[in-house]
């Protein structure tokens, strides 16, 4: 088996080589996103750069602005126009939000012409909640970037989605059968296909030249970090959007079973590393199930 680099892991696995390679059967990078992308890499782009962009696909730009126009984002629901979106909501805003539309349209899209039996639109329920909160818990800890930890939470468990439009007819017997295996779902994927969707998810996050914060929560959201993380920093949005996974699991359950391992979890940690106590979430509850809810006009953006 041959190694390769994702980010800063060694990963040997030919099947996973394979995956990354098979572009005929996974999910692209739309032309759209890499374009937007290349806008990121440039430090002298800016708002003008991005709305030209975003104008030359009809379809996203109708999305952006239903979404600009939504609660979540603006009570003002006067935005005609991309150039206006912008100046209204800020470059860093519709920046993520077309980063977010592009990737769903790719993504679950995809998962749903699969045809699998894992409940791809609640998986998707679950990613947008996890979104709403990861840009709130962001908030309160002062991230100078919360819009960008939305992209993260919301953007989490693309592996998952990779899973299931690469192998539909098992993936779901995969989570189920962890259980009765006495295994956590990570360690259930590595024996089913000698990696996890964490891993899966970075490795597409490095292919398609995401940012390194949102490649690395895509690879990091499991990871156990048991001391506070620097704030504003890529181990800080893990750690966000690692608590916001589970605060999506526990206060708007998934109508399925997705995955979710409490046991497996020390909540106390999770909180810590974020820079947050748990009574501070506490408080927070009806605001967080709130702000999930606003996110909803996420769920139908395909």
């Amino acid at each position: 088996m041959r190694s390769f680099c994702i980010g800063d892991r060694v990963i040997d696995s030919g099947q996973l080589q394979a995956m990354l390679s098979n572009f005929e059967e996974l999910p692209t990078i739309p032309d759209i996103l890499f374009h937007i992308l290349k806008i990121l890499d440039d430090p002298d782009s800016g708002a003008a750069d991005l709305a030209e962009v975003v104008r030359l696909d009809v379809p996203l730009t109708a999305r952006i602005l239903r979404l600009a126009n939504s609660p979540y984002y603006s009570t003002r629901g006067d935005m005609g126009d991309i150039h206006r979106c912008i100046a209204v909501l800020g470059y860093r805003t519709i920046r993520q939000v077309a980063i977010c539309v592009s990737v769903a349209t790719s993504v679950v899209s995809a998962a749903g012409r699969a045809q699998g039996d894992l409940d791809y639109k609640e998986l998707w329920r679950h990613s947008v909640a996890t979104g709403a909160i990861s840009k709130n818990l962001a908030e309160m800890t002062g991230y100078p970037a919360p819009e960008e930890v939305f992209t993260a939470g919301l953007l989490h468990d693309l592996g998952k989605f990779v899973l299931e439009i690469y192998s539909p007819c098992s993936y779901g017997k995969v989570i189920s059968a962890r259980k009765r295996n006495g295994m956590s779902l990570l360690e259930s994927e590595r024996e089913a296909y000698g990696f996890d969707h964490a891993v899966l998810g970075e490795a597409f996050g490095f292919s398609w030249r995401f940012p390194g914060m949102l490649t690395r929560c895509l690879g990091h959201h499991h990871d156990l970090l048991t001391k506070p993380c620097v704030t504003g920093s890529e181990e800080h949005a893990v750690s966000l959007v690692a608590l916001a996974d589970y605060l999506a699991h526990t206060l708007v359950p998934a109508k399925c079973d997705l995955g979710f391992d409490a046991d497996s979890l020390n909540v106390k940690d999770l909180h810590m590393a974020s820079g947050l106590t748990m009574e501070e979430v506490s408080d927070q509850e009806e605001t967080l199930r709130n702000v999930v809810s606003k996110s909803s006009i996420y769920l139908d953006i395909r």
